[in-house]
C-alpha cells in the first residue's frame, strides 16, 4: 500500500490566454459580412531596459502588522467562508489578568483566566487602546468576525468578546504548554533526529525527550489546521512554530501571537521605508518581493516550519545570512527561475522523502507546490503505526 510519490512535478500552469479576439468580433468589410479583416498587427516594441535592484528595494511595504500588533488573517476570497458562529459578550469582572504576552503597535496581548462557576479557563486576551480610531475598530471587529468563522481542532478558538466597555477585547483559547518553539527547545531528540554534535549534549543532557514519530504527529497537526484554512480561503501570512501553541498529549493550535512578543523580535524585519513587520526568513519570495499572500505562500511558510521541528528548533532559519543576505537569496527568483536560490539544509538524519516534501513548499512557481490537504495526508501516512506516549 506504498503511495505513490505526491511531490512529483505534477502540477502545469494554465494554458496561454490567446492574443486575438474571437473572429466574431472583428471589424468586416462595408457590403461583405462574411469577410471579416484580419486584426491589425501591432508594432514590436522596443526592447525594455535592463534594470537591476537590489532586494530590499524590491520590497513592497505590505503591512500585515495586524490591528493587536499580531498578524491578523486575511481572506482571499470569501466564497467558500463559512458562517460566522456566534461569539458570547464576557463581562470584565470575570477577566483575571496574569501575565503580559506582548504589545504591538495596536494594543496588548495578555494571559489571562476566565472565572466560571463550572471552573477556570485559560485565554489570551488581545485589545486595543481606549480610544482608538473608528478605522483601527473596524479592523479589530473584522478580525474579530474572521476568527469566529474558523472552527478546527487544531486552531485557537474565539472563545469571548468584550464589547460594552472600552478597551475592546478578543478572548481566544491559550494552551498549557505555551508555544512550540519554546516547547521543542525545552526537549531534545531521541537520537534518530539530531545527531550529538548538533547539540550542546551538556544542555541537553536533562531534557525530555521526543521521538521522531511526536514530531511527525506535530507537524501532521500543523498542516491539518492550514488544511481548514486553505478549504475556507483563509490566509494566515505568519506560519511558524513561535505561531503554534502546545496542550496536554502534544495537542497542537495555530495562533498567530507571536508578533507581538518581544522574544520574536529578531524574527522579524522592519523596511526602512514602512513600518510593516516582515517575518522574512519564514515568507515566499512573491510576499516578500511583490507583496503577494495565498495559501500557496503559507505552504512555503510550512516548510520552513516543519523544518523548525525537525531540527528542534535548536536554529533560526538562514542563521549563516544577514537579513539583507535573506532579502538577496530571495531575488533569484524574481529575476530567474530560482536555480540560484538557497534553500535550508537537509536536518541531520531527516529521511530523504521527508526533505523532499519540504522543498517541494519552496518552488519558486507557487502553482507547484503542494496544496496543504496533500501534505496533511502525506504525513499522515508517514506516521501509521505511531501511538503516543509522552510524559508530561
Amino acid at each position: 500500500m506504498t503511495p505513490p510519490p505526491p511531490f512529483s512535478d505534477v502540477y502545469s500552469p494554465p494554458p496561454p490566454v490567446p492574443l486575438t479576439r474571437p473572429p466574431s468580433t472583428l471589424p468586416t468589410v462595408r457590403g461583405r459580412k462574411d469577410s471579416p479583416l484580419p486584426p491589425p498587427v501591432p508594432p514590436i516594441p522596443p526592447p525594455p531596459e535592463q534594470q537591476y535592484y537590489a532586494a530590499p528595494q524590491l520590497c513592497y511595504a505590505t503591512n500585515i502588522q495586524g490591528v493587536t500588533g499580531s498578524v491578523i488573517y486575511a481572506v482571499a476570497d470569501g466564497t467558500n467562508v463559512f458562517k460566522e458562529r456566534p461569539v458570547p459578550e464576557v463581562t470584565r469582572q470575570r477577566i483575571r489578568s496574569l501575565e503580559t504576552l506582548g504589545e504591538g503597535k495596536f494594543g496588548m496581548v495578555q494571559l489571562c483566566e476566565i472565572e466560571d462557576p463550572k471552573g477556570s479557563q485559560m485565554v489570551a486576551m488581545k485589545s486595543i487602546r481606549a480610544g482608538a480610531s473608528e478605522t483601527t475598530k473596524k479592523d479589530f471587529r473584522q478580525e474579530a468576525r474572521i476568527l469566529s468563522r474558523l472552527d478546527d481542532p487544531n486552531i485557537v478558538q474565539l472563545v469571548g468578546m468584550v464589547t460594552r466597555s472600552e478597551p475592546l477585547c478578543m478572548l481566544l483559547e491559550y494552551m498549557s504548554c505555551g508555544d512550540l518553539y519554546q516547547f521543542l527547545r525545552k526537549h531534545q531528540g531521541d537520537g534518530t533526529i539530531v545527531p550529538a554534535n548538533f547539540t550542546d549534549p551538556e544542555e541537553d543532557a536533562d531534557l525530555p525527550v521526543l521521538s521522531y514519530g511526536a514530531l511527525i504527529y506535530i507537524a501532521s497537526q500543523v498542516a491539518s489546521g492550514m488544511k481548514h484554512l486553505e478549504a475556507l480561503n483563509v490566509v494566515h501570512r505568519d506560519l511558524a512554530t513561535r505561531n503554534c501553541l502546545v496542550g496536554s498529549e502534544l495537542t497542537i493550535k495555530i495562533s498567530d501571537f507571536g508578533m507581538s512578543r518581544s522574544l520574536y523580535s529578531s524574527d522579524y524585519y522592519r523596511l526602512s521605508e514602512g513600518r510593516a513587520l516582515l517575518p522574512i526568513r519564514w515568507m515566499a519570495w512573491e510576499s516578500i518581493l511583490q507583496g503577494r499572500f495565498s495559501t500557496k505562500s503559507d505552504v512555503w511558510a510550512f516548510g520552513v516550519t516543519l523544518w523548525e521541528i525537525l531540527t528542534m528548533a535548536r536554529q533560526q532559519p538562514y542563521d549563516e545570512l544577514s537579513d539583507d543576505g535573506v532579502l538577496e537569496n530571495v531575488s533569484h527568483c524574481y529575476h530567474g527561475d530560482g536555480s540560484g536560490m538557497m534553500v535550508l539544509p537537509h536536518p541531520p538524519l531527516c529521511p530523504r522523502e521527508m526533505y523532499d516534501m519540504m522543498t517541494a513548499c519552496w518552488r519558486p512557481n507557487d502553482r507547484q507546490r503542494p496544496p496543504f490537504w496533500e501534505i496533511h495526508l502525506f504525513l499522515q501516512r508517514k506516521n501509521l503505526g505511531y501511538t503516543l506516549y509522552y510524559i508530561e
